[in-house]
């Protein structure tokens, strides 16, 4: 058998430590370690911080004592759902498809993600859980999975799963096959613990496993809920009755020079609020306690995983991995929770323990969370996928300090596409952005930039992107287009939505999203009646198709928003219009995305004007008044006038008399929407031409109704 990367490891630490061939010969034909991954929820790096574990968390102690810590370590979507998808499937959210928590939220701004899409794009049969059982491994997966819409069928790459579903701690909502004759749905009961109760799942799994089938290694993937803030946001539900009094009165430290940032006037313009209501501050002081405590809940799981594995005679042969799916804010830069792209929010915890090792060791070294795909691979001695995002980094387990820090990767991306909800209210987030080792530069959607030198200003309190020359905005706008893997690009249509009812009492907004590998160039976009089945060409409406170009608010950024205000009116004589809209994507390679649709209808505030019918069938008397009248649309502002072209003499009448230059006569408006104009004429042919129009606005009817009347 050859060596598999477990014992590559161990022999590259012996090596280094100077261990003699002889001692190197007499190695056992090792098997292929067993593998407890550790994925909290919403753990921040000062929360598990090493100060704060070996304070409070005995189990997590344990193991920190002799894993190698990577302070480096990001979230590369720092959003429950689409972290979790990168890591099961090594690949960026951008490559996986699974960008939001889920599609059906108005917050995701028209992008996919969650279970539903996770599984729709296949990856269910095709990611970490199904590797790692080619690879020979028994896999075992309790806890949280992904973020909500699951369908309650056990996913392939699992032989005993458990999940947990909703955010309550008690009474929690489980689905599992782990002791049950078939998968089983079921409540967990109102004084029922979720971390208890995913600790015995757990301990049975184990236990059933390792008895039956000593010999074949184990991957445990354990996701517990803590420290996400329950169901309703009362934050003492989350912790476990005999936590409740843990450590006193404790306190969020609040001296960090990031908390409530005093000078926040370099941040984005959307971001700004101001500082932290007292409100604010007080529940965030109430969420940090109890999310401490509810990590004692956790740590009491993981001392009973590892006791199991220990009786069992395979702690020696088992690596540990512990981490979060993203990091967490309370009150720092002003914001509190997770997906913005500070490092509060990207930065995760990550320490993983060796069997052999005997000391704690720190790297620095710039890692992405999707890594741990491929590294979890390459310790399992099992084939590696082709295509993945993520680097495997797992030589600098053993010995982080024979590789150079900075020459270990240049950059990473970071990206988001979901809204949040505060205090403040809804606050656009969508961004991409490129993390070097020391530094983070921010293409917002909306064109706003930043830029944080983080070996100056590791609190990220000065964007100094504005004071970058030309050059280095270009090569950072280029590095960031240029991170990507070739895609088509794509793009939502958010407003109007369809469905919705316009009054065209103002502009509607026509506004999205639009993603590619590098950059869209513009959003082509058709308006369309189906009553009168013309276009509209962002003034009028005519009969030959027409599209309109809408450009980005990001100029050279993978993803932006984009958006257009059109005057819009109808010109249908009935009650109602619908209106068919439709916008895609143009790169900057002239390749073009799907269409997008929406479909509305426009009440009437029609803007249009005819000629009563009974005019054309009369007899008009030279220098006798000649009331010209007849129906107009519903708009209340439109008004009407008439151009009156005299044949033979190829004049206009102005009133009173004929002049060369077209003139406008306007008309009054009467009841019922009606209109008339009085006119005296000498004898002659004439044609008059009526439009309606809305004062102050571009809502003009395009195509005039025509009068052919002739004057005896």
């Amino acid at each position: 058998m050859h060596l598999s990367a477990f014992v590559r490891l161990l022999v590259l630490a012996m090596l280094c430590s100077g261990t003699t061939s002889a001692a190197l010969a007499q190695l056992p034909d090792y098997a292929q370690p067993n593998i407890v991954l550790i994925n909290l929820d919403d753990a921040d790096s000062e929360l598990l911080s090493r100060e704060n574990i070996e304070l409070n968390y005995p189990n997590l102690a344990r193991i920190a004592a002799t894993a190698t810590h990577f302070r480096n370590a990001h979230s590369t979507t720092p959003f429950c759902a689409p972290s979790r998808a990168a890591l099961f499937t090594g690949k960026y959210a951008f490559s996986n498809g699974c960008k939001v928590n889920s599609g059906f939220s108005t917050l995701s701004n028209g992008f996919d993600g969650g279970y539903t899409t996770f599984k729709e794009r296949g990856h269910h049969n095709n990611e970490l859980g199904v590797w790692m059982k080619e690879a020979g491994y028994h896999t075992i997966h309790v806890g949280k999975y992904h973020h909500g819409e699951f369908d309650n069928v056990v996913p392939p790459g699992w032989d005993q799963f458990s999940v947990t579903k909703g955010n309550l701690y008690y009474n929690t909502s489980i689905f599992t096959n782990i002791d049950q004759t078939a998968p089983k749905a079921f409540q967990a009961g109102e004084d029922v613990y979720v971390a208890n109760l995913n600790e015995s799942q757990a301990a049975s799994a184990l236990n059933g496993h390792i008895y039956s089938n000593f010999n074949q290694p184990f991957f445990l993937s354990l996701a517990p809920l803590a420290p996400h803030l329950p169901g309703g946001n009362v934050v003492e539900a989350m912790v476990e009755t005999k936590y409740l009094d843990y450590g006193g009165d404790l306190t969020q430290p609040m001296d960090s020079p990031d908390f409530d940032e005093l000078d926040f006037s370099d941040k984005p313009s959307h971001l700004q609020r101001p500082r932290l209501f007292t409100s604010e501050i007080a529940f965030n002081q109430r969420s940090y306690a109890a999310r401490l405590r509810a990590i004692k809940s956790v740590d009491d799981m993981v001392g009973t995983v590892v006791d199991q594995i220990r009786i069992a005679g395979k702690l020696d042969n088992t690596i540990f991995i512990v981490t979060s799916d993203n990091g967490y804010s309370l009150g720092h830069h002003r914001l509190t929770a997770k997906i913005d792209p500070f490092n509060r929010s990207t930065n995760v915890p990550l320490f993983i323990q060796l069997p052999e090792s005997q000391s704690e060791r720190i790297s620095d070294h710039l890692i992405a969370q999707l890594d741990l795909c491929p590294t979890i691979l390459e310790l399992a001695d099992a084939k590696v996928p082709a295509g993945l995002d993520g680097e495997s980094f797992y030589p600098l387990i053993s010995r982080p300090e024979y590789f150079g820090e900075r020459s270990w990767r240049r950059s990473i991306m970071i990206e988001n596409w979901a809204d949040k909800n505060t205090v403040t209210g809804r606050v656009p987030m969508s961004y991409v952005a490129e993390r070097f080792f020391d530094a983070i530069h921010v293409s917002w959607a909306n064109g706003e930039k930043e830029f944080y030198d983080l070996a100056s200003d590791p609190y990220q309190l000065e964007n100094v992107y504005d004071s970058l020359d030309e050059l280095q905005q270009q090569e950072l706008a280029s590095s960031l287009r240029d991170f990507r893997k070739p895609a088509e690009p794509l793009l939502t249509l958010l407003t109007p939505e369809s469905g919705a009812v316009i009054d065209g009492s103002e502009p509607v907004k026509f506004s999205g999203f639009a993603e590619d590998n590098s950059t869209v160039l513009m959003t082509r976009l058709v308006v369309k009646s189906f009553r009168t089945q013309r276009f509209f060409n962002g003034d009028n409406w005519q009969d030959e198709p027409t599209s309109m170009l809408v450009f980005p608010n990001a100029e050279g950024s993978p993803i932006s928003s984009w958006s257009t205000d059109l005057d819009l009116f109808t010109e249908v004589t009935n009650d109602i219009d619908f209106l068919i809209s439709y916008a895609k994507p143009i790169d900057d390679d002239r390749v073009e995305g799907d269409w997008q649709l929406s479909v509305n209808m426009m009440e009437d505030r029609s803007v249009f004007a005819r000629f009563n019918p009974i005019l054309f069938k009369k007899a008009y008397q030279r220098n006798k008044n000649i009331r010209l009248n007849g129906f107009m649309g519903k708009h209340p502002n439109a008004k009407t006038n008439v151009v009156v072209y005299r044949v033979d003499s190829k004049t206009f009448f102005n009133g009173s008399e004929f002049q060369s230059d077209p003139a406008v006569l306007p008309c009054e408006n009467l009841a019922n929407n009606r209109w008339a104009r009085n006119l005296v004429l000498p004898a002659g042919e004439y044609r008059c031409y009526l439009r309606s129009f809305v004062p102050g606005t571009r809502k003009v009817q395009s195509r005039a109704s025509v009068l052919t009347i002739i004057v005896e």
